[in-house]
Parts: C-alpha cells; sequence; structure tokens
C-alpha cells in the first residue's frame, strides 16, 4: 500500500459516502443531490468551540462537506463571543479549552443568553460523572470523541436543533 493508498483510506474513514471523490468522475448517486440541495437551503450554521486544531480541521471539513456553516472559535472567550454575537443554531463544545473549562463556558452561556442554540458537549473525558454534569447544565448530548466520528456528529446535528426546538415550544 502506498501512501496515497493510506491517505485515501484514511479520507474514506472520516468521509464516508465520498468514494467518488477518488473515483474517475463517477459520483454517488446519494451524495450528490445532497450536495446540489445544500445550496438551496440556509445553511445550518454550527459553531465548534475546539482548541485542537487538527480536530477542529477535520470536524470543519466533514460538516462544510455536509453542507453546514461552520465557525470555529479556540477558546471560551471566543467561543462565548461567538454563540452571543454570531447567532449559531448550534455549538459543538470541547470541555478542556485553554483559558476556561467548557463547563463554565456552558454555564456561562445559560446565564447569560436566555433561548441559546442547543450545546452539544464533544470530549476525550467519558467519565459518568462528568456526562452527568454535561447535561445537568443542559448539554443536549455529551460525546466521547473516541467513540464517534465527525459523519456520526454531522448527522446528528438536525435532530438536536429539532430537539431543542420541539422543547422550547413545550417550554411555552
Amino acid at each position: 500500500m502506498n501512501l496515497l493508498d493510506d491517505w485515501t483510506a484514511s479520507w474514506l474513514l472520516w468521509f464516508p459516502g465520498s468514494v467518488s471523490t477518488f473515483g474517475a468522475g463517477q459520483h454517488d448517486p446519494a451524495v450528490l443531490p445532497f450536495r446540489l440541495d445544500a445550496g438551496r437551503r440556509a445553511a445550518v450554521h454550527v459553531l465548534l468551540i475546539e482548541d485542537d486544531p487538527s480536530i477542529a480541521d477535520m470536524y470543519r471539513m466533514q460538516l462544510e462537506h455536509d453542507g453546514y456553516r461552520v465557525s470555529v472559535a479556540s477558546t471560551g472567550e471566543v467561543g462565548f463571543a461567538s454563540v452571543s454575537g454570531d447567532g449559531p443554531d448550534i455549538v459543538l463544545l470541547d470541555l478542556l479549552l485553554p483559558d476556561r473549562s467548557g463547563f463554565e463556558v456552558l454555564r456561562q452561556i445559560n446565564e447569560r443568553l436566555p433561548g441559546h442554540p442547543p450545546v452539544v458537549i464533544l470530549s476525550n473525558y467519558g467519565e459518568p460523572s462528568m456526562l452527568d454534569r454535561g447535561r445537568s447544565l443542559g448539554a443536549v448530548e455529551y460525546l466521547v470523541k473516541s467513540r464517534v466520528t465527525p459523519a456520526d456528529v454531522s448527522g446528528l446535528i438536525p435532530s438536536w436543533i429539532e430537539q431543542s426546538r420541539t422543547e422550547e415550544h413545550e417550554d411555552s
């Protein structure tokens, strides 16, 4: 196996359904219509608060590939400012950030931004106490990075947004 084959195998692991990228001009019919439709509707804005550039790039590429508009914040402070200013539709939040914990960011979002977008914690920590804390602070989901792929996360975004909207309507 050569370097290009290794790269292709890695690409396909993180971007399932993109086989046509490497074929001889052939397109996967299941992927092409989605890409064409993505340009016709308003893109969902995803804010990724993640300080690791390689992880941020990996998620950004997958999400953009799937038609989302993505902003990346590498600190809690910039992330909070982005939530309050840019109005994302959903926030993917890491817990270990250089300036504060993701829990602190989530608490700040809850206190200062009523009606904020849904927040999904995406962390390397999977201890039950951390999961419980994240959910008690209002995260709609808590995912351990090693147990999901960017494609998994991308596919779940519509359901998290819908879940959040349903809960808002039930509360009003």
